[in-house]
């Protein structure tokens, strides 16, 4: 088995993820960091998130990294085999650095909060409820091709990742991607809204790139135990000094999440286990790289049950 570790990006979050992580014992030392960083105690400010406050930029990437935290904490040491390499979709590169044991729990959270703020802050139509951001499926016939393509340039729309088999993430101030969807011509048929309330990884966000990396430098870091795969390159990471070039890069630059599949591939990968929330991650890889199996860990009940599917693979 050759292990991969997969951290997902914002859109995934659900009301309940976080229930199990705020009464379990052995999470307690986690819940107390978070509640330190947030200044409140973390269950409260969880319990009070309604279905529009759930996806606000901040709550959205804290709450992705804690659950993601958890699940690490407790799948890591049941491991069978070491995992050879972390990749993490937006967001959670950020979190795989964790991951490879590059940065600690309370820095790696100070980092998502610092994000997410940056992020907010120097993206001047942040709006909440309003979605940044649209999947888009690349199996079209090639006049459809044609016209999206033209109904890009012409709403000045950007790529903010390209995924596996053409598909990809569009990002951009609310209301040009309203004027663009709402342009007959532009035969956009099979697009989905996400609920991500910033346009990242595009150049709106422009500013927030020499913060952050000034953020990230600052923070205490040692080389990762494992590689960590560049989102804005598919490059493998191996030094602490790349991550803070890499993580406020990609704040601003396209995801070529196609290419990091493509360098999971080259490295023999056939087992890959995505921390969540959600299974999108894992279905790409396993769609991408023919006889790899890929699972996230929402669809297990328990984690013995995880490790009795990893144990089956070794």
């Amino acid at each position: 088995m050759r292990l991969a570790i997969l951290c997902s990006g914002q859109a995934g979050q659900h009301s309940t993820m976080l229930n199990d992580m705020l009464l379990a014992p052995d999470c307690l030392e986690l819940r107390e960091i978070a509640s330190d960083i947030l200044k409140q105690d973390v269950a409260t400010w969880w319990h009070e998130l309604n279905a529009v406050t759930l996806f606000e930029n901040t709550n959205a990437q804290f709450s992705i990294a804690l659950y993601q935290i958890a699940k690490w904490q407790r799948l890591s040491p049941m491991l069978p085999v070491t995992p050879i390499v972390v990749a993490g979709y937006s967001l959670g590169e950020l979190i795989g650095w964790h991951v490879a044991g590059a940065i600690d729990v309370k820095d790696t959270l100070c980092l998502v909060r610092a994000r997410a703020q940056l992020m907010n802050d120097h993206f001047e139509n942040h709006q909440l409820g309003e979605s940044c951001m649209a999947l888009c499926r690349g199996r079209i016939s090639p006049t459809q091709r044609a016209a999206r393509d033209s109904a890009l340039e012409e709403y000045a729309v950007p790529v903010a990742i390209y995924r596996p088999d053409g598909d990809f993430v569009l990002g951009a101030p609310a209301r040009l991607l309203n004027n663009l969807m709402g342009d007959a011509k532009a035969s956009f048929t099979e697009i989905k809204r996400l609920p991500v309330e910033v346009p990242s990884h595009t150049r709106w966000l422009k500013g927030a790139v020499e913060p952050f990396f000034n953020i990230v430098s600052a923070v205490n870091r040692i080389d990762p135990l494992v590689p960590i795969i560049s989102g804005t390159d598919g490059s493998l990471q191996r030094q602490r000094s790349d991550a803070a070039i890499s993580l406020s890069r990609q704040l601003a630059e396209p995801i070529r999440w196609n290419w990091c599949v493509e360098t999971l591939a080259s490295m023999a990968v056939d087992v890959a286990i995505e921390l969540g929330p959600g299974n999108d991650l894992s279905r790409q890889f396993q769609s991408s790289i023919h006889g790899s199996v890929a699972r996230s860990t929402d669809e297990f009940t328990d984690l013995s049950q995880m490790h009795k599917w990893l144990v089956s693979h070794t």
